[in-house]
């Protein structure tokens, strides 16, 4: 976090110095610290909802597994899967996923607890099938996640890769310390890696293109676009490749490159044709 306050603060001085663009909104702009922060909870609010539907991804290929068997159960034990009503002609299903009233240790080295819920019009891969997921006193990591994930299978590309897009509505993140942070997100996902291979969830690979966005806990208000499709890898704590545009009320696109598919912690950061390393939580 130091080299990333550091480099990101001297970065965003250059923004209220040098740029010429007119203020959005917001008069006066957003502070040096307000737009640090902004960033930095974007990261963490945007990594939530992704590792929400990562849950719900692994969780709907296993209930597909479950319905052609006639079981309800658990994977490994751990959370408990209730598949309602269990057969396979009945649709929609509810679907619950219950990690306990104590944190939890999953597979992908995130402690959860509470319950994720989604309803499914249709086996997961098949196209055309809506998944809706809400949430019921979840946390991850101690954050309490709500809001509404709209998940359709919109069929295979080109590339014969399932392609599935992603509505957030009325997303909020309470932090341990109390802040709130809202965000919404109209993403499209390409499934690239791991369909084959439904028991193991930290092989699963997705390209990520379309837009977000949200408001700080400062009320800062921010809007991204995937300018270079991003890379993610379930069992990745970031990023691991693309790129986005970050426009925030008042000030310059910020450009943010994620680099070229490594799982590391660290990024670029472009300003005004200037780069700044950082390093993401």
């Amino acid at each position: 976090m130091t080299k990333y306050f550091i480099f990101l603060s001297f970065a965003l001085l250059a923004i209220f110095a040098f740029s010429c663009k007119e203020p959005v909104v917001n008069d006066p702009p957003p502070t040096t610290e307000e737009t640090i922060k902004t960033l930095s909870e974007y990261s963490l609010v945007n990594k939530l909802f992704a590792d929400a539907f990562s849950e719900t991804d692994d969780a709907a290929k296993y209930s597909d597994e479950q319905i052609d068997g006639n079981k309800n159960g658990t994977k490994e034990g751990y959370p408990e899967i209730t598949i309602t009503p269990l057969d396979a002609t009945t649709w929609p299903k509810n679907v619950t996923i219950d990690y306990g009233t104590t944190n939890f240790l999953c597979q992908d080295g995130r402690y959860r607890r509470g319950v994720i819920n989604f309803e499914t019009i249709g086996f997961y891969r098949n196209p055309g099938t809506v998944v809706t997921i809400t949430f019921n006193n979840y946390y991850q990591n101690n954050h309490k996640v709500e809001g509404t994930q709209i998940v359709t299978n919109s069929g295979r590309n080109s590339a014969d890769n399932l392609v599935y897009t992603v509505v957030i509505n009325d997303g909020k993140v309470t932090t341990p310390q109390n802040d709130i942070i809202y965000y919404e997100e109209n993403t499209s996902r390409e499934w690239v890696g791991g369909e084959s291979t439904i028991t193991d969830v930290c092989d699963d690979n997705y390209y990520i293109t379309g837009t977000q966005n949200g408001m700080s806990s400062d009320s800062i208000e921010y809007t991204l676009t995937v300018q270079n499709r991003l890379d993610i890898m379930v069992c990745c704590h970031y990023i691991r490749g693309g790129i986005l545009d970050v426009d925030m009320e008042g000030l310059a696109t910020i450009s943010v490159n994620y680099g070229d598919g490594t799982c590391d912690e660290n990024a670029i950061v472009t300003i005004l044709g200037t780069e700044y390393p950082i390093v993401m939580q």
